[in-house]
């Protein structure tokens, strides 16, 4: 793992801040992540804190708007990274709509991802989809996507954690050489559950970035690309998400909204 360079997306905190430092104790070189720079930089000072010696970088942009990622993907271009962990995400409390007219969950948990994956498709040999077993009661409103007459917080959440999992299993078919996972890491203790469903207890960011970490690390057994884990064990996903139509028409409208 020693010349393995990867990108850790929403790492300044919470599981991807864990999934970032275990995987700089493993010798990895990690590139932290955030859309903060004062947030990357406090992080990168703190790892670097924990961990001596470790190759650390950092970079700051805005998932949830195209440009940023653009401009995000030129400075990574430069890193090389061989990995991908898409993490950040979040749960909205409101509806809010982008400026490249996008509703703000789908695409900071989807569209940004999806862009920042097919910019970085040619140095990227593995990459994770961090979603969640909300997908299961998810549903692609492919006649509605930003939600205009549906919208709650439980379904912009569930439709883009569906759409994670969508993406991965498309990855493995659009792109042979890339290694694509999508995973779901259990219920955690961060701000993103406290957004969405309250003070529920959930188990440490540390615990729940092990399974990710497995498999951004090629630490995995012989599932194939496209393989969805829950709690870290290859997973039936929902029938949604094996249906190769609706993989294929939400791969074409990402595309479209990510204007690629």
């Amino acid at each position: 793992m020693a010349e393995r360079v990867v990108v850790v997306t929403g790492s300044t905190d919470g599981i991807g801040r864990q999934v970032a430092r275990q995987l700089a104790a493993a010798g990895m070189r990690v590139i932290v992540h955030g859309r903060s720079k004062p947030r990357v930089d406090a992080a990168l000072e703190s790892l670097r804190g924990e961990l001596p010696g470790a190759e650390l970088e950092g970079v700051s942009f805005d998932l949830g708007r195209l440009s940023d990622v653009r401009r995000g993907a030129e400075q990574l271009v430069k890193l090389a990274p061989q990995v991908l962990v898409n993490n950040a995400g979040i749960f909205a409390t409101e509806r809010a709509v982008t400026s490249d007219g996008i509703e703000m969950t789908f695409a900071v948990n989807h569209i940004g991802p999806f862009l920042l994956t097919e910019l970085l498709a040619g140095t990227v040999d593995r990459v994770v989809n961090v979603a969640s077993v909300a997908h299961t009661r998810g549903r692609i409103h492919f006649d509605d996507l930003t939600l205009a007459n549906a919208w709650t917080g439980y379904a912009a959440y569930a439709q883009s954690k569906l759409a994670n999992v969508m993406h991965a299993m498309s990855l493995a078919e659009h792109h042979p050489t890339i290694t694509a996972y999508s995973i779901h890491p259990g219920t955690v203790s961060t701000k993103l559950l406290r957004a969405g469903f309250g003070p529920i207890a959930g188990s440490k960011p540390e615990v729940a970035a092990a399974p990710i970490v497995r498999l951004a690390s090629g630490a995995t057994a012989d599932d194939p690309s496209g393989a969805y884990y829950s709690d870290g064990v290859a997973t039936q996903p929902s029938s949604t998400a094996r249906d190769p139509a609706a993989r294929a028409q939400l791969w074409d409208v990402s595309k479209g909204l990510a204007k690629l």
